[in-house]
């Protein structure tokens, strides 16, 4: 039976956690499949914010086993998934998992993340992270939350680390970890997929092995999806760049051009009450990002 341990990064939410915490005890797990499974929660807090609500979870769930608490106070994205990383390998297990402290998790999520590995022999795997916000977000701003939707067992050739398994042998053997260029920025995931990939990792799309993510009030505004917009186009350009992906960078480039331009006529959507009215100021967003990160001036929205 296959040992598992399930890490979490947290910062300053310790009701979100406690949440995502409660679900993954709630799980179903098929003793076939997974036998052994620990949590590791690093606090990414210099303040260790989580501290308390771990021991109250602890005082309150008696019956919760191999759980450990781990305070990391250097900030960061690629820094705290390297260091959820290294602690995992501390336990030697055969599979580690990552899940973020503002989701949790469905009772059949684990099973469902194992049989895909399993069946496919598969060195990543990866689960729908669908948008949970509140129910007075309007259509115009909540259709932008839209998530990938594939087949169960389908590959991939991307990476997003909110809802995913991986072979602890394969990341030993590639020796990849999550690069400090994008501690800030965010698509530090799609930049380690990216590697992981060209060693030759193969990554798989579990379907059931759903996991709800809360989108807060602050990130259902226009100005926050103009940002997100900004900030992905910046490092998938970035990203390019760094890679010497020539043709890719070329078409990227001219197609951010045509963003602009497209986008700044079509701004006009705004104004008028359809669904896709920010269509043309998100278009604009995109192209400019793209091109300030062909100058290395990424947006780093995590300080």
């Amino acid at each position: 039976m296959n040992k598992v341990v399930i890490t979490i990064p947290t910062y300053k939410r310790p009701e979100l956690l406690k949440k995502l915490l409660l679900s993954i005890k709630d799980c179903r797990l098929d003793k076939s499949l997974i036998g052994d499974v620990t949590i590791i929660v690093v606090d990414n807090d210099v303040e260790k914010s989580a501290e308390e609500t771990m021991n109250d979870f602890l005082r309150e769930n008696t019956d919760v086993e191999h759980f450990k608490y781990h305070n990391y106070a250097e900030k960061g994205l690629s820094k705290v998934r390297n260091e959820m990383l290294r602690k995992a390998f501390e336990l030697n297990p055969d599979f580690i998992v990552f899940v973020d402290d503002d989701e949790y998790v469905t009772e059949e999520w684990l099973n469902e993340m194992m049989k895909v590995m399993l069946n496919n022999n598969a060195d990543l795997v990866r689960g729908p992270a669908l948008a949970l916000m509140d129910e007075n977000t309007p259509d115009y701003i909540s259709c932008w939350f839209s998530r990938e939707n594939y087949p169960d067992n389908y590959e991939l050739d991307t990476l997003t680390s909110g809802n995913l398994m991986m072979r602890r042998t394969t990341l030993q053997k590639y020796d990849i970890w999550f690069d400090l260029r994008f501690n800030t920025t965010g698509s530090e995931d799609s930049y380690f997929g990216r590697q992981l990939r060209k060693k030759g990792a193969k990554i798989y799309w579990s379907a059931k092995a759903i996991v709800y993510e809360t989108i807060p009030p602050t990130r259902t505004t226009l100005n926050w999806l103009m940002m997100r917009n900004y900030r992905s186009a910046g490092t998938f350009t970035y990203i390019l760049k760094v890679e010497n992906e020539s043709l890719k960078l070329f078409k990227k480039v001219v197609i951010s051009f045509i963003y602009i331009i497209v986008g700044f006529l079509s701004s006009i959507l705004i104004l008028f009450p359809i669904k896709r009215r920010y269509w043309g100021v998100l278009k604009l967003s995109d192209g400019l990002g793209a091109i300030a990160g062909l100058g290395n001036k990424i947006y780093s929205e995590y300080k």
